[in-house]
């Protein structure tokens, strides 16, 4: 295992691949955990990922994002959350925005949950205990605020709001959770209610526009997997996919017609045909169980990791799953229940003890590229963020770390 040195001399990084590309929300631009950026440096036997900055930024599980240069990310303490803007380049922090936040410590070390997103000039910040805020990208200024539960009669799930907030054709898309509209959308400039629908309590995950339909928005709540219509909210599919604490956090991994949902907690994964308004289960496994981790697709096979949090951590696996018959090609323990994401074909896979490795994504048979450790601490469960040759890491505790692994 090689341990990076920290080199207080900045690399210059102004010449960045001519493939590089933002990253504006949870999962990158399409929120599958993809980027076809192809500035990945993959060559690393003599040499090891100039540490670029660090930065402490609180307790919690946001993960990065990266547009026009700056960087984003929020975090706890003393009883505040805090959103950091920050040059992603040097790593100078730009502005912070602050606002009141229990810690919400429930059975783990707490903290910030929701990545922000970025449209138009505008971020969008939502708190685990249910503020939403608009703010201008660049200065931090802010525009409008709202609240899921006090303003939009959400229920806010037992271990905290999670999702980060869905950008599309000029309105924003949270979910609430709440009884008389669990999926709300509100005028992105305004924050204004357009439209509300559905009402199952709230997943851990994020809404995502369908590829199949782009028409229709998809996403993964605490019932299972609903299908909203985009303009009038209204919902058009559901499937039941409940676990033993109520816990979808995972993306579902849209492959147009069919959808591959998976889940921790004794649940496991399937695969469904939503052909047609009815979705039929092409298969069920309990051997694909993502608590954390979403999976990420290439060329007919998903990668994920398997496993549980807690005793049985160090028995997750990293796994290739071929997915028209549900049958793994191969899997590989070492990387506990952490995160992964793929840049091209490589897959950038963040442990919970704060290893960073690359491996290859191919079925042919599992081939680790290099690792190393870039953050301290337990239960990382955030993925790693790639954007114009940088690799943001962010450790359960607070430590920002961004990587020069882009091309030279």
């Amino acid at each position: 295992m090689k341990i990076i040195s920290f080199s207080l001399s900045l690399i210059l990084f102004s010449k960045l691949s001519a493939y590089g590309a933002d990253w504006p929300t949870y999962g990158g631009p399409q929120r599958n955990h993809f980027t076809d950026e192809k500035s990945l440096h993959l060559d690393w036997k003599d040499e090891e990922p100039e540490i670029l900055w660090k930065l402490e930024v609180g307790l919690g599980f946001s993960s990065v994002v990266e547009v026009a240069g700056l960087a984003y990310t929020q975090g706890y303490k003393d009883g505040q959350n805090t959103l950091f803007c920050v040059d992603a380049r040097s790593g100078d922090v730009k502005w912070t925005h602050s606002y009141s936040s229990a810690l919400g410590d429930k059975y783990f070390q707490g903290g910030s949950r929701s990545t922000p997103t970025i449209a138009g000039g505008k971020i969008y910040l939502q708190g685990h205990e249910g503020p939403l805020f608009c703010l201008n990208a660049k200065t931090g200024k802010l525009i409008w605020k709202t609240h899921l539960v006090k303003d939009l009669g959400g229920r806010c799930p037992t271990w905290g709001y999670a999702g980060a907030p869905l950008l599309h054709n000029g309105n924003v898309v949270v979910q609430t959770g709440g009884l008389e509209g669990s999926l709300v959308a509100l005028n992105a400039d305004t924050g204004k209610e357009v439209w509300r629908g559905g009402s199952a309590e709230a997943g851990y995950s994020s809404p995502y526009i369908r590829k199949a339909n782009q028409s229709e928005i998809a996403v993964f709540n605490q019932a299972g997997l609903s299908i909203h219509d985009r303009l009038t909210g209204k919902e058009k599919i559901t499937y039941q996919h409940r676990t033993r604490y109520e816990v979808n956090a995972a993306q579902p991994l849209d492959l147009g017609s069919r959808i591959l949902v998976a889940s921790g907690y004794g649940k496991g994964a399937a695969l469904l045909d939503l052909t047609n308004n009815q979705p039929k289960v092409v298969w069920e496994s309990d051997s694909v169980a993502c608590q954390m981790a979403s999976l990420v697709y290439l060329d007919g096979h998903a990668y994920g990791i398997h496993g549980q949090t807690g005793a049985n951590a160090n028995r997750a696996t990293l796994f290739c799953l071929e997915i028209s018959e549900g049958r793994k090609v191969w899997e590989e323990r070492g990387y506990g229940v952490g995160t992964l994401i793929l840049i091209d074909q490589t897959l950038a896979v963040l442990s919970d003890r704060g290893e960073l490795a690359l491996v290859e994504a191919t079925p042919d048979a599992f081939n680790e590229l290099a690792r190393f450790q870039v953050i301290g601490g337990k239960n990382n469960w955030t993925p790693p963020t790639y954007a114009n040759g940088r690799m943001h890491c962010r450790s359960s505790s607070g430590t920002w770390v961004c990587l020069a692994m882009g091309k030279r």
